[in-house]
């Protein structure tokens, strides 16, 4: 909200992308790499993917916590590449959070929606060459 009021919404446009490509791209993850996610985490990614269009970021946390060193790295990479592409078109965002659910207020809506995309798979391409295959249930 401050940087708005600063005169700065190119600052939350890149932040609103990033915001919510964790979610959204672990989630995209568990559909395209079943074999390395166990059942509760599939189930979790489901969850995943609503949370991040509505810009809740803690739908990525169950991932986190249960493989930092290679969960973490790639949310980090993704979402500097969404925020990037973001920052590149020029996206603003007029509200103080992100995801898709704040789209009537962002500006170049274009590069927004390509960030979190392009962000999003690379969070998941990542995190699918990273991780390990688990034992399935």
């Amino acid at each position: 909200a401050t940087m708005i009021a600063a005169g700065k919404p190119e600052i939350m446009g890149m932040t609103g992308v990033a915001i919510c490509i964790p979610p959204i791209g672990m989630g995209i993850a568990t559909f395209i790499a079943k074999h390395k996610f166990n059942a509760e985490e599939r189930e979790a990614g489901k969850a995943a993917l609503a949370m991040g269009t509505i810009g809740i970021t803690e739908g990525a946390i169950p991932f986190a916590a249960g493989d930092p060193l290679r969960v973490l790295p790639s949310i980090m990479i993704g979402s500097a590449v969404g925020a990037v592409i973001a920052a590149l078109g020029g996206a603003t965002n007029m509200a103080p959070h992100g995801g898709l659910i704040v789209l009537p207020v962002v500006g170049e809506a274009t590069f927004y929606i390509l960030g979190i995309v392009v962000g999003s798979i690379v969070t998941a391409l990542l995190v699918t060459f990273l991780k390990k295959p688990v034992e399935q249930e």
